[in-house]
């Protein structure tokens, strides 16, 4: 070995390259690494791997012997290319930096093979015992820093300092290290600089010339029932929704959804049979905060609803649902980003939406009858709707091109509802039964090919439970799918999709199964089976290549599927049975998934990234 450290990458000798190879196919968590053998100008053999630096063997038998033993650490295919050096210049520059870890872009961590969860968790566990010397704090709704840390590297004993980027909740992040402070402190202050946002203004940063926004403590409010007109006028908030009518300013400017990727074009059927054959493999892996599972047995009661949401630049926003309030959370450390309270009674259901500007906005369906409409931004109201008679048990967003956003509640009053959020006016009533005896439990909405938006709800009268398909603009009900049917309590759920073939899948659980139905015809595509409980919940996310994901939560486990060739993608086993299963699916930007389920023993949820390979 060159000298006593773990790891060495610099190859300062006359060397001689003799062969060099690249791993393909390998996982969606490993990266194309290389690896180089040959001679030394003064005797003996060298071994250059990406992750791991160079090694110095005595003979070509002993050098040969560790580019096997290296190999075998990778899964997938080596293939022979000719001798190059700037593959291994890549990750570790000629300042002596490494490019640890990095989510998006490539880094040592994929070239540590099936070492790489041991080598970064004791990496990690040093950085973050290490002394903190410059640190920016990122907005509250981000939740995130960008650090310089001075540490101890594990392997060999060097001292390192390492810029820690990680400007947002529980989302992708990038570790950089040096041998030399004023290097680091050099990229720190150009990553703070670069990652500056004025809408979103840091907390605090300890650079004079950045702009940043303390929070602020006891902001003064207007006493309960009072409204601030634009003009600083204060009406009584029982005439404010009459004067945004009469003079048409509504509380919130809601940017317009852009036009969809394609003109519109026909609604379609299932374009052939279901795709049988099946995923080479797929990569589970959990991003549940250490917290949360810290926090197992001892937090507040599962949640009643959950909500994820993944914004253009690849953010994961995940919102929940609980007896007093809805609660945005910050993946990165498991914190509350951000609560909203105001129902009077229990929060029954949260939906998070990404609006025309590329940020979210949340829904919350109350006991009382209140339907609420919130800035994940501020926290700020911007719109109540009491219209309801009984109990609202969903809500959910469709968002038309070239529209604000439109929201769907679902009530025990026995409608379905869809509105205008800007005004809170009503676009559309969908009757279902009677108040009290049809309780709508779940509702979905989706724009379709040709630009009409549908409206799905799943519904039960004690008697019966049944999923409901109604085309908003035609105002005409496409389909109506009768589900299984116990003697006890059936709370059915429902989800949509749209591919961008045309057509569209609407899913359901309900008893002991999940249904995948073609949306134009409405012929079964799949079915699979779940944990009969009476309750469960579904969701449904499409993958690029027109493949539909189906999750679905039950019992005490959550399952994933691949509702084209049937295979099981993902199983979480809870252990125990939650008393209001939650489950969300969202694509990634660029492929893979995201999975959220709640638990029942004090965690908000567990979070998992799905990775499946065909």
């Amino acid at each position: 070995m060159s000298g006593d450290k773990f790891w060495d990458f610099t190859l300062d000798k006359d060397h001689f390259p003799a062969m060099q190879w690249v791993l393909r196919d390998h996982g969606s968590f490993d990266g194309p690494v290389h690896i180089q053998v040959g001679e030394l100008g003064s005797g003996g053999w060298y071994v250059r791997h990406q992750g791991f630096g160079v090694r110095e063997f005595p003979d070509r038998r002993a050098a040969w012997h560790a580019v096997q033993a290296q190999m075998r650490r990778h899964e997938g295919r080596w293939e022979e290319l000719p001798a190059d050096p700037e593959p291994f210049r890549l990750l570790c520059g000629a300042d002596g930096s490494r490019i640890l870890y990095d989510t998006g872009d490539p880094c040592l961590y994929e070239c540590w093979g099936e070492l790489k969860d041991a080598v970064w968790d004791e990496l990690w566990a040093a950085i973050n015992s290490g002394k903190v010397l410059r640190r920016t704090e990122a907005h509250a709704l981000l939740g995130g820093v960008i650090e310089v840390a001075r540490y101890v590297d594990p392997k060999d004993g060097v001292r390192r300092f390492a810029v820690i980027e990680a400007i947002d909740a529980g989302g992708d992040y990038r570790v950089v290290d040096f041998p030399d402070e004023g290097a680091a402190v050099h990229l720190y202050e150009e990553v703070v600089r670069s990652r500056e946002d004025h809408e979103l203004p840091y907390r605090a940063t300890d650079l004079d010339d950045v702009h940043y926004q303390a929070p602020i403590a006891g902001r003064p409010e207007l006493p309960e029932g009072l409204t601030a007109l634009p003009d600083g006028s204060i009406i009584s908030s029982a005439d404010a929704d009459e004067w945004r009518y009469l003079y048409g300013r509504p509380r919130f400017d809601w940017p317009l959804t852009p036009d969809a990727p394609n003109p519109p074009g026909p609604v379609r059927a299932v374009t052939g049979e279901p795709r049988d054959w099946l995923p080479t493999g797929v990569e589970v892996r959990e991003v549940t905060p250490p917290a949360w599972a810290e926090a197992a047995g001892i937090g507040e009661p599962a949640p009643r609803a959950l909500s994820l949401a993944v914004l253009p630049d690849g953010r994961t926003v995940l919102a929940s649902g609980h007896n007093d309030a809805a609660h945005l959370w910050n993946l990165r450390d498991g914190g509350i980003a951000r609560s909203f309270s105001g129902h009077a009674e229990w929060v029954l259901d949260v939906a998070l939406a990404v609006v025309g500007d590329g940020t979210a906005v949340l829904a919350t369906a109350g006991k009382e009858g209140q339907v609420r409409a919130w800035s994940t931004g501020d926290g700020a109201v911007l719109q109540e709707i009491d219209d309801h008679r009984r109990a609202v048990n969903a809500v959910a967003w469709v968002c038309p091109p070239r529209d604000v956003p439109w929201l769907i509640s679902g009530s025990d009053d026995g409608t379905v509802r869809v509105w205008s959020v800007e005004y809170a006016r009503e676009r559309a009533r969908f009757e279902v039964g009677p108040p009290g005896v049809d309780l709508i439990w779940s509702v979905a909405g989706a724009v379709l090919a040709d630009g009409h938006v549908c409206v799905a709800a799943a519904s039960d009268d004690s008697t019966r439970s049944a999923v409901h398909v109604w085309d908003v603009e035609a105002e005409t009900k496409a389909h109506e799918f009768v589900l299984e049917h116990r003697p006890t309590l059936m709370v059915p759920k429902v989800a949509l999709a749209t591919l961008p073939d045309g057509s569209f899948r609407v899913a359901a659980a309900a008893g002991p199964t999940v249904r995948v139905w073609d949306g134009l015809t409405g012929d079964v595509v799949r079915t699979f089976p779940i944990e009969e409980t009476g309750s469960a919940a579904v969701a449904l996310a499409v993958l690029p290549d027109l493949r539909v994901a189906v999750a679905a939560a039950s019992g005490s486990a959550t399952l994933v599927w691949d509702a084209e060739s049937g295979a099981e993608l993902a199983r979480v086993d809870h252990g125990t049975r939650g008393p209001h299963p939650a489950v969300e699916l969202a694509a990634r930007p660029g492929g893979g998934l995201v999975l959220a389920t709640a638990c029942a023993d004090g965690r908000p949820a567990r979070v998992l990234r799905l990775n499946p390979r065909w």
